[in-house]
């Protein structure tokens, strides 16, 4: 099944487009998928929705499309470039599978450049054809096409249109292939069309193209002329065995006998032949992310080469940047300002320098490449500047591929965690989970009370002699067990129910960085009072010796693991996921961060339905402690998004 739209596609298209929309106003320019940007035109014939899809389609849609609210850079760029814009023509270049869309403003031309061959991409230019952004920034080893740089197209095949009989016999001669194979490698067409050219010139596809007669090369020749004169469009769907097979824009000898649906215009053929296609999955948030972290890669690798070839550039041309920096520099022993000496090098009409401000700051182009200088600096010091600019862009590459790795390495635990079939299962609500409670690294049920009436419950129905419990002498502070079994408690668990126990009192809304907390056994808590004293509800009475842990920071973490929603101290959550969203005091209320949380979380295990079973907003709430709060760690700026 067809792909993509052929070379002949996109001639067809542009003649449709050239009629419809030139003359038209653009609207705006929404992104509803990674390489898919859907243009608004208010034409003669009203408005038209255009889908722009690199490496795969262009035409006049009448679908739906999904856009979100705030638009992506690039279509984003492109309302602020082309909104209001005319539409002055819509053309092929090359006859290849390039499209071009002229806009015209008060501030001047605008080309978008639609790019419909393999890894194609979708361009903004400028009127001198310079890059202004790119869909996707890109760099080969022959083009680069990021912002700033000067557009080149890739190198394309011989046009079968305008070839003379005398360059196709020259082709065909030389060919050491059949002639159907020589007719695709030599002129821009695909194997459909030239299986079409040899059909209708009545020769064999399979005879050796250099031992066709003089006769034979003429009926080759006249059938080119044939098959690609796109002078009478009648657009078709051609099915096999019931399914869509080919969208074409007229009829072809080889479809002879295969089932066909018609269709008034190319845009409506191709707008049903593209959507009948199976969809593919849409990518996950992870994957987007990864999508858009390595574009910025590329792009900043392929700026930091540019960078360290621009100071080569200067060092190569030593002598003459030399000789533009020594002229100058006399002038400015005359007393001439920078001012004055653009006044005198603009007037003579012929020089190397395009621009010179007033600080020192110039443009000087060499065999068509442009160099920013500065007057006052010598050669190596001017070349020194670029070198640190690519140092700069070096530096936010590791950065960003950095962020990559990270979100490789959590796409890959997403993947094992949808495999799981644990993760699916929900798990019946356990008897702690009303209170506050964790698992501790060593594996100890630590649980404390969310309010005056779970501390009571705690100590009436669940605190065992053998139990150790925690407290600060702050209030507000839960009550903290760690429910031993009769077991010796390590150390490290103690630290962590430590950790719970100031995290979850009021010094988390007092936004102190540590306090301090006691931990003692379980039968020196009791709820009789010295003889003439009173206790309020969820107040206790310490009988004995109290073990302070002095200066125990704050923190608390949340995560998804074995099928539940988790949450408490740090070491103790990221023991048992390493995926794990740390908080630390800050600004943003338990109802807001909830859903921040929320959305991180939908990263890491996307089944919206799912997640929202397990930890949806209110679930999270009851995990995050008093006053406000914010995300420490894992959030967006550290991802790299």
């Amino acid at each position: 099944m067809k792909k993509a739209m052929s070379n002949v596609d996109v001639a067809a298209i542009a003649a449709e487009l050239q009629s419809r929309i030139v003359g038209g106003f653009f609207g705006k320019a929404y992104q509803s998928s990674g390489d898919a940007i859907w243009l608004t035109v208010q034409a003669r014939e009203g408005r038209l929705d255009i889908i722009l899809e690199a490496g795969r389609r262009a035409h006049v849609t009448r679908r739906e499309r999904a856009v979100g609210r705030t638009p992506p850079q690039f279509p984003a760029m492109l309302r602020s470039r082309l909104s209001g814009g005319r539409f002055v023509s819509v053309e092929q270049h090359d006859f290849d599978r390039v499209l071009e869309i002229c806009v015209e403003r008060s501030d001047g031309i605008y080309r978008l450049v639609v790019e419909l061959f393999p890894k194609g991409n979708i361009l903004l230019l400028d009127g001198d054809m310079r890059i202004i952004l790119p869909l996707r920034p890109m760099s080969f080893r022959d083009r680069r096409l990021i912002a700033g740089e000067q557009y080149a197209y890739h190198a394309g095949a011989e046009d079968p249109r305008s070839v003379s009989i005398e360059r196709l016999e020259e082709i065909l001669r030389g060919s050491d292939t059949d002639l159907v194979r020589a007719l695709v490698r030599n002129l821009n067409m695909g194997g459909t069309y030239g299986e079409e050219v040899c059909l209708r010139a009545g020769v064999e596809k399979n005879t050796p193209a250099a031992d066709l007669s003089e006769d034979e090369i003429a009926r080759v020749h006249s059938a080119l002329r044939d098959v690609f004169d796109l002078r009478e469009i009648r657009p078709q769907i051609v099915y096999k065995d019931g399914e869509p097979f080919d969208v074409i824009p007229f009829p072809l000898e080889v479809y002879r006998g295969l089932e066909s649906r018609s269709f008034e215009r190319f845009s409506d053929a191709l707008d049903e032949f593209f959507v009948a296609e199976p969809e593919m999955p849409k990518p996950s948030a992870l994957e987007r992310r990864l999508e858009l972290q390595r574009a910025a890669v590329d792009e900043l690798r392929a700026r930091e080469s540019q960078m360290a070839s621009m100071g080569d550039l200067i060092y190569q041309r030593y002598s003459e940047i030399d000789s533009i920096l020594k002229a100058i520099a006399g002038a400015r022993e005359k007393g001439l300002s920078y001012t004055d000496i653009w006044e005198m090098i603009r007037s003579s009409g012929k020089s190397a320098i395009k621009s010179l401000d007033y600080s020192g700051e110039m443009v000087v182009e060499l065999d068509g490449v442009a160099l920013e200088l500065n007057a006052g600096l010598t050669v190596p010091q001017n070349a020194g500047r670029y070198y640190e600019r690519a140092k700069e862009l070096a530096k936010k590459a590791a950065g960003a591929e950095e962020a990559l790795r990270k979100t490789e390495e959590l796409l890959q635990r997403g993947e094992e965690r949808r495999k799981s079939p644990a993760l699916r299962r929900r798990q019946k609500p356990r008897w702690f989970e009303r209170f506050r409670w964790f698992f501790s690294s060593d594996g100890f049920l630590v649980i404390g009370g969310r309010d005056a009436d779970g501390n009571e419950e705690i100590y009436l129905k669940y605190l065992e002699k053998r139990d150790l419990a925690l407290h600060t002498d702050y209030p507000g502070a839960p009550l903290t067990v760690i429910k031993t079994e009769g077991r010796e408690v390590p150390e490290s668990t103690v630290k962590e129910a430590a950790q719970f126990a100031v995290s979850y009192s009021n010094l988390w809304r007092e936004g102190v960085a540590s306090g301090d907390c006691y931990v003692v056994r379980g039968d020196q808590v009791t709820k009789t009072p010295e003889h003439g004293e009173f206790l309020r509800k969820g107040a206790f009475v310490i009988r004995g010796e109290r073990r302070y842990l002095r200066d125990v920071p704050l923190g608390v973490a949340l995560a998804i693991a074995d099928g539940s929603l988790i949450g408490g101290p740090v070491s103790a959550v990221r023991s048992r996921s390493p995926e794990a969203i740390e908080l630390e005091p800050g600004e943003y209320m338990p109802d807001d961060l909830a859903k921040m949380i929320y959305r991180q979380l939908l990263d890491i295990c996307e089944d919206r339905r799912y997640l929202k079973a397990i930890a949806s907003p209110d679930r999270i709430v009851a995990f995050l402690p008093p006053g406000g709060s914010r995300i420490r760690r894992f959030d967006v700026k550290e991802l790299g998004v």
